[in-house]
Order: structure tokens, then sequence, then C-alpha cells
């Protein structure tokens, strides 16, 4: 019985990412997106996340994002909870929801509301 919980007990740690105060967001992050927006309907592009700044659990950068009318750049700014479990930012117009997969690997989520409501989603891959 001992061994089968120790056993478990290693998975669990295996499995589980240790992130905590080591988290680094820095870099820039690439990846395609998945969009559907009330006026435009559903579009894919890609999207650039590069984020210059990180103080502690807070950070500072921008997302460019491809459109048929041509890319646009956007700030954002951002926070994470200190097990970076919880990663939220936001823009002028919306919201950021974050999950980091691995340290290479980063799901994001936006959402717009008003007038004009647009959600998207993304995996972005850390450039090296």
């Amino acid at each position: 019985m001992n061994t089968f919980l120790y056993s478990a007990a290693v998975t669990l740690l295996i499995a589980t990412p240790v992130l905590g105060d080591d988290v680094s967001l820095v870099g820039t992050w690439v990846g395609e997106r998945d969009r559907i927006a009330r006026v435009e309907g559903r579009r894919g592009g890609m999207a650039t996340l590069v984020i210059t700044q990180q103080q502690g659990s807070t950070f500072t950068g921008h997302l460019k994002r491809s459109n048929p009318t041509g890319d646009e750049v956007e700030p954002l700014w951002g926070a994470f909870s200190p097990d970076a479990r919880l990663i939220m930012g936001s823009d002028d117009e919306g919201t950021y929801m974050f999950t980091l997969i691995d340290p290479n690997t980063l799901d994001y989520c936006y959402s717009e509301t008003g007038a004009s409501p647009r959600t998207v989603c993304a995996r972005l891959t850390r450039q090296r």
C-alpha cells in the first residue's frame, strides 16, 4: 500500500507543473487564433503576444493580430496569482484569460462586450 501511495504522489508531482515564483512570461508568443464576432462572424489568423516587462506577478506588453485590413497592435496589462494558475489581462476594450501550459506554451482567450461583442482563443508558443 505504501508503495502505491508513493508512486501516486510521485506521478502527481511529475504531472503537475511547478510554476510559482519562477514564472517568466517575458518574450514573444505566437500562434493561430480562432475568433467569433457578432458583426464580422468567424475568422482566424495569427496572434503574436509580446510581453515586454514583468515585475513580480504583473506584466505589460502588446498583442498583434492579423486581420484582412492589416495587422493591429493593442497594449495590454496583466497579473497572475502566486501559483500562476490564474493569469488575467486587459486592454482598453476587453479582458484576457491565460493558462500557462508549460514554460513555453500559453493558452489565451479574450472577450469584448458591447455593441460588437467578440471572443477569441489561441494556443501560443514562446519563440526562441
